[in-house]
């Protein structure tokens, strides 16, 4: 069943015309998390509303599979869902619950939210690409990386991951043998290792042998358990070719098999009946012409961006749709202004700190020392396309991170794996 009139009312929620604000008190991915706590029966600060959890709430669960499909969004599933077996039997036998992205909706901030039932504004990671001085300056969140593409590891003598992000993980805070099932070498990062202490790592080469090895976890189980299938593959491909491209949906038709044959049928029945499926994603995409994707080196802000220890401007940090400044002392106005100006064919939000805090965009919760850290002086959020600095991003078709319906509304479907097998 999916929950159309729901989905509706979380559009009309929008912070300015088009941008749709995050829905913190409760139908977010932010909540996910401790709605996997409730199912274990163990304590949980913010749940889903219950009725999110459809047919599964009261039912005898003894273990959970997470299915995070990467890129995924709402109104993509809407659109493809005759096309794929799985999706609508999906769409009929589970609850298909809309939620909203966290602000941003960007995969950095969805991932540091999954792993430790934090918000953005508590945990601080707020987009890709992070100022963090004790890191070195600029850097990739997720990658560990530097503006160079070197792992932080190998630059940095004294690496301290928890300067990025210290939050404690949600794994051991429930009843449940953990597991999180991922690309090749993903499981064994320094951002996994920090985020997600407690889980045992498990890599997959390709997506049917990922659903392959939560069904052999799920049947070896002898303890409650908990598996999380990440998926990245559709947001690969709705950045190099749009989230509509045939390439994509090919992508997708390979996720949906995968799930359906090594996931579904084939999973022990008695298993199946004690087994919670949930599939979700981070956030959607929004396509962009190649008019509508603008290079921020074409802007003047050099002039108005604070300083970093080296003496050097601190570039935009968050990502292409996210665009995060911080500004030299006395100069964010002139800031607004060329941020207006330069990215007038976007059409962009663009807001102050005091601002960003009356809004609560980046969570509802009491803000961290890490978040007042990187906390931007100034937000400008693309209503179309994107812009960034001439790296590569420039090049690809499909972007999220703002507030647009399309990446802002997401799925959340829940059955027994029983119930889904008919």
């Amino acid at each position: 069943m999916l929950r159309e009139s729901l989905a509706d009312d979380l559009r009309a929620d929008e912070l300015a015309p088009g941008f749709v604000r995050p829905a913190w008190t409760d139908y977010c991915f932010a909540n996910v998390p401790d709605t996997v706590r409730s199912l274990f029966g163990a304590t949980a600060r913010r749940p889903l509303p219950d009725d999110a959890l459809g047919a599964v709430d009261g039912r005898d669960i003894e273990h959970v599979v997470c299915v995070w499909v990467d890129g995924f969004g709402w109104n993509h599933l809407r659109r493809v869902r005759d096309d794929h077996p799985f999706l609508d039997e999906l769409c009929e036998r589970a609850t298909v619950t809309p939620l909203t992205s966290t602000y941003p909706s960007e995969t950095a901030a969805a991932v540091s939210t999954f792993h430790t039932a934090t918000q953005p504004v508590e945990h601080g990671v707020l987009g890709w690409f992070a100022h963090e001085e004790r890191l070195g300056g600029n850097l990739t969140t997720l990658p560990f990386e530097d503006l160079d593409g070197e792992p932080l590891d190998a630059v940095l003598d004294d690496l301290d991951p928890s300067a990025l992000i210290d939050e404690r993980p949600i794994y051991g805070t429930f009843p449940a043998d953990s597991y999180i099932v991922a690309p090749d070498g993903q499981g064994d990062s320094v951002f996994s290792r920090q985020t997600a202490a407690g889980t045992t790592a498990v890599d997959f080469s390709y997506v049917a042998q990922g659903a392959y090895r939560v069904r052999e976890r799920l049947e070896a189980a002898e303890e409650p358990t908990f598996v999380h299938l990440y998926v990245p593959d559709v947001d690969t491909l709705s950045h190099r070719s749009g989230v509509d491209h045939p390439e994509t949906d090919a992508q997708l038709a390979a996720v949906c098999g995968a799930l359906r044959r090594e996931l579904v049928e084939r999973l022990d029945p008695d298993v199946a009946e004690r087994t919670a499926f949930l599939l979700t994603a981070d956030h959607g995409e929004v396509d962009a012409t190649p008019e509508a994707r603008i290079g921020l080196d074409d802007l003047d802000l050099g002039p108005h961006l604070r300083h970093d220890a080296s003496g050097d401007p601190i570039p935009a940090q968050g990502g292409p749709r996210n665009l995060q400044f911080h500004a030299r002392e006395g100069h964010e106005d002139r800031l607004v202004a060329e941020l207006e100006r330069g990215l007038a064919p976007l059409d962009p939000l663009v807001l102050t700190a005091e601002e960003i805090e009356g809004a609560e965009l980046f969570g509802d919760r009491e803000p961290s020392d890490r978040f007042e850290r990187r906390r931007p002086d100034v937000l400008a959020v693309p209503r179309e396309g994107f812009a960034w600095y001439d790296d590569g991003h420039l090049s690809n078709v499909g972007m999220h991170g703002g507030m647009h319906e399309e990446e802002m509304l997401v799925p959340f479907a829940v059955a027994t794996v029983s119930d889904l097998q008919g």
